[in-house]
């Protein structure tokens, strides 16, 4: 065979191939649907015979739909309008946004933002209600307005948006269960709440609903509550949302004795959220209730509590022994005030009213014990100018005490003549009189 007739055959193969694309293009062009049949291999390998094909179809003789190929796959359900009701920066998910990170900036410490989420929660809670209500067809803008409510808002927002038809995309039971918290209703809201697993909501709800499911449990069931603080915690890291149910969940480890649990987690809010503006409050509660020995395994907290308020700032630190040695005092455990009073001691300036308290707490702790003469000395110098009218109460009463233990009891008083009953004893004894005579019976 020669090479000029192999090049001739190669011309017209490629020349059928065009053409053949060209047809194919026109039909493509008129509209005509182009089937592929693909052919099985038999179970020895054999490739079956081309089946033929079926007659082509027009467009306008096409089936409406197929089987989710090409042109007949149906579209996707929209989630918001194309057209907004309102302007975009009115939209509620949008003005949410920025509330959310406005409260992102108080877990880092800005009081400036603190401030804000006042003045933002107000304009939302007057501005949302009265949006159009095509606004609530947007999901977006309905999972918004649930956060917004559990977030602490106005309620009145839920109850135009539980008008609205239904969307699969909002469980009614979470939107329910939202506007049961925000008016009060709690028990409603734990019963609705319980229902639902926060994992399996969107991202904006499953965190800020996770935290409110732990919250309302926390007293009937903890432990339950802790797994709660657990998952929103996972589902809304380096938020609001996250450090406060770290919050909540260590004061509730700290009861339940889990000591090295609250070790694990102390630090972590030690570490993420330093400068948080509930931090302060957050460590006085938990020593607060260490003083009061709330917590189970309490021994073990009080070797705890120096290394704890190491990691506070110096001024903090004096007013958090303080604190402890306050309610320590208040009640009755009176070994925890001796140690905090003698710490914040150690702490205060001289002739600064810490001072003066501590002495107070310290001289309070030891009036009714063998030590009553320190007690009574320490009780001395407090200025009772320096401390507040509930401060000085303690100190009458811790002098009162002092004094009495270190005092011996009087010489008890011999009574030589008889004591005439009291009038009540007199009276009573005469109407028994009167009454065995009636139940004797008159004479016989």
């Amino acid at each position: 065979m020669s090479m000029h007739f192999l090049t001739r055959t190669v011309v017209l193969l490629l020349s059928a191939v065009a053409c053949v694309s060209s047809a194919a293009a026109g039909e493509l062009a008129d509209g005509v649907a182009v089937i592929n049949v693909a052919a099985a291999d038999t179970g020895h390998g054999h490739a079956e015979e081309a089946k033929p094909e079926p007659a082509a179809q027009s467009a306008s003789e096409a089936p409406a739909e197929t089987d989710g190929e090409g042109d007949g796959e149906p579209e996707p359900v929209r989630l918001w309008p194309e057209t907004p009701a309102v302007d975009p920066d009115q939209q509620p998910f949008v003005l949410v946004r920025r509330l959310r990170a406005v409260q992102d900036e108080i877990a880092q410490g800005s009081a400036e933002a603190h401030e804000h989420q006042s003045t933002l929660m107000k304009e939302l809670g007057a501005l949302l209600p009265i949006l159009p209500v095509a606004v609530w067809d947007d999901v977006r803008n309905v999972r918004a307005a649930i956060f917004f409510v559990l977030s602490g808002g106005n309620p009145a927002v839920l109850r135009v948006v539980n008008g609205r038809p239904k969307s699969e995309f909002v469980e009614r039971r979470v939107l329910r269960a939202a506007l049961a918290y925000g008016e009060g209703r709690v028990v409603d809201a734990m019963g609705l709440m319980q229902k639902v697993d926060a994992r399996n909501l969107d991202p904006l709800l499953g965190g800020i609903f996770a935290l409110i499911q732990g919250t309302l449990i926390t007293k009937k069931d903890p432990i339950r509550a802790i797994q709660f603080f657990d998952q929103a915690r996972l589902l809304s890291p380096g938020t609001l949302v996250e450090e406060a149910a770290l919050r909540q969940e260590i004061l509730l480890i700290a009861k339940e004795g889990e000591v090295e649990r609250f070790d694990v987690l102390s630090s972590q809010y030690a570490r993420r959220f330093p400068n948080s503006l509930f931090a302060q409050s957050f460590r006085r509660h938990l020593f607060a209730g260490i003083a009061r020995k709330n917590f189970k395994r309490a021994e073990e907290w009080m070797s705890r509590t120096e290394t704890e308020l190491m990691r506070v700032p110096g001024p903090e630190r004096l007013g958090l022994y303080l604190a402890m040695a306050e309610e320590a005092t208040k009640d009755g455990n009176l070994d925890v005030a001796r140690f905090a009073a003698a710490k914040a001691r150690e702490l205060a300036p001289a002739d600064s009213r810490s001072m003066q308290r501590a002495k107070l707490f310290e001289g309070a702790a030891l009036a009714a014990s063998e030590q009553y003469e320190q007690a009574t000395t320490l009780l001395g110098e407090v200025e009772p100018t320096k401390i507040s009218a509930s401060d000085e109460e303690i100190r009458s009463a811790a002098l009162a005490v002092a004094g009495a233990v270190g005092k011996w009891p009087a010489t008890p008083q011999i009574i030589e003549e008889p004591v005439e009953p009291p009038s009540a004893v007199a009276r009573a004894e005469a109407l028994l009189t009167q009454v065995d005579t009636l139940l004797e019976g008159p004479p016989q």
